[in-house]
């Protein structure tokens, strides 16, 4: 269960703007597009975005989040469910379905991107079918995190809504924030903070961290018992709150996730299962060069992790001849610092 970070004397502002685009910042984004366009579509920016999916005034709400997924992302891979009626005037068909859900996510089994992005609030049907999906692209090696909107209007709702989640997600958006003085919807506003996410280095925790040029949201959470913000702490929910309302500053509560890790954890644990680039061997026959091999493709990755990025602490690692077909790589320890979420000040005075 999370519990509210404190800190006893106010500190000065710490923003998320600390970006390293490309490290883990490819992003599939599966919704409503302007274009009769059924194939998975790479959009390398923003403007071939709005050229491949105009903007209209019927409302799409994946071309709502192109802007804001841009922020930080580094591409898209785009799964369109829009489908149009026949003759000469077409329509579109916008509704998200479980069975155009199914389609779009079988669309991306084995691609690689790094966050999956869901430009609608799903039923918790359709989250069980997504979370499902992500569970069998991990287990193949395939790690994404997920940014996902929720809206409810009562605690008890939310706790039934989050335990259709799993270890993949990153972020759930519940509030609408006010952005550059716009409120945006909560589609936008969960593509806003997927892009935030997409645009930091895996190893930054947004616990207590300032959101740049957020100036309100809506609704605001207290902590107070029983209320909907302590319910969200409780189940491990991050919200953001204001701090100061001359200024408008407002900053993350938390980032610790329903699996009881922090947002870093679970994006570093997935960068780091996505670097193991070891499909090369698959093919090769199973003796002890090929073991060797393998254990120098693991030990560049501790180092690049470890020694370089500095991710996390330690990867403790051994690989092992399974059987005459199997190679097993085993990480037996993912070894993280935590983060702070108090800090005691002291002090004395004395008057002579």
């Amino acid at each position: 269960m999370a519990t509210e970070p404190t800190i006893t004397v106010t500190e000065g502002t710490v923003t998320t703007n600390e970006t390293r685009i490309g490290m883990a910042s490819r992003i599939a984004v599966i919704g409503a597009f302007n274009s009769t366009i059924t194939e998975l579509v790479d959009v390398p920016n923003a403007k071939q975005a709005h050229v491949l999916f105009p903007d209209s005034t019927t409302t799409f709400k994946g071309n709502e989040a192109i802007d804001y997924l841009f922020i930080g992302a580094s591409s898209l891979v785009v799964a369109n469910i829009t489908t149009w009626s026949t003759g000469e005037n077409p329509t579109p068909e916008t509704t998200l379905t479980n069975a155009k859900l199914e389609a779009a996510l079988e669309l991306l089994t084995h691609e690689e991107f790094d966050i999956l992005f869901v430009a609608e609030e799903l039923t918790d049907a359709a989250q069980t079918i997504v979370s499902a999906w992500l569970d069998s692209e991990f287990h193949d090696k395939f790690a994404h995190g997920q940014v996902a909107q929720l809206q409810k209007s009562t605690a008890a709702a939310y706790e039934t809504s989050i335990a259709t989640f799993n270890k993949n997600i990153y972020w759930m958006c519940t509030q609408q924030y006010t952005y550059y003085g716009t409120l945006l919807s909560l589609n936008q506003s969960a593509a806003l903070m997927c892009g935030l996410i997409a645009g930091m280095m895996v190893n930054r925790s947004l616990t207590a961290k300032v959101i740049p040029n957020i100036s309100a949201v809506t609704p605001e959470y207290t902590t107070e018992s029983a209320s909907i913000g302590a319910k969200l702490l409780e189940l491990n929910v991050p919200f953001i709150k204001c701090r100061n309302r001359n200024t408008k500053v407002h900053y993350c509560v938390n980032s610790l996730l329903p699996d009881e890790l922090d947002l870093y954890i679970n994006r570093v644990r997935d960068y780091i299962i996505n670097r193991i680039n070891v499909e090369a061997y698959l093919g090769e026959i199973n003796n002890d060069a090929s073991l060797e091999g393998i254990g120098n493709v693991i030990e560049n990755i501790r180092y690049e992790c470890v020694d370089v990025l500095g991710l996390l602490k330690d990867i403790e690692y051994r690989v092992e001849k399974g059987s005459g077909t199997c190679v097993n790589v085993i990480l037996e320890r993912l070894v993280f610092d935590n983060i702070i979420t108090n800090i005691n000040i002291t002090y004395n005075i004395e008057v002579e």
